[in-house]
């Protein structure tokens, strides 16, 4: 099953609480899912990851007997979690937590382009 997930940060003109929004989308379930952030880009995409893999665990009844393929469009932080490229210090914790759900959820993590990504269209601020 296709999954998607999008964190999306701007400038904080106007200094709100949030600066940002994480996202992802199932479609074949017809789940989509878009919730405030604040913090950095990276850590945004790796809250939207974690958000979604939560949410395939709670929910494990729909992906029973599934092959999870999860998509995102960050190359450094899809790199990250398959160990491709060392996190720095900051991001360890979020990357150590997404590879910890390997031991619970087959999943594999691919980079697409931005433009492919499903869940960026969840994100119209």
């Amino acid at each position: 099953m296709k999954c998607y997930f999008q964190g999306f940060t701007r400038s904080d003109e106007n200094n709100s609480q949030f600066n940002g929004y994480v996202s992802f989308v199932i479609p074949e379930l017809g789940i989509k899912f878009k919730g405030q952030y604040n913090g950095p880009q990276d850590e945004c995409e790796y809250a939207s990851l974690l958000a979604l893999l939560e949410f395939i665990e709670l929910n494990n009844h729909l992906f029973k007997d599934r092959r999870v393929e999860i998509f995102g469009n960050n190359f450094r932080v899809v790199s990250q979690v398959n160990s491709e490229i060392p996190p720095n210090r900051e991001l360890e914790p979020f990357c150590s937590l997404a590879q910890g759900y390997r031991e619970k959820i087959p999943y594999t993590l691919n980079w697409i382009a931005s433009d492919e990504n499903m869940a960026q269209d969840n994100m119209i601020i």
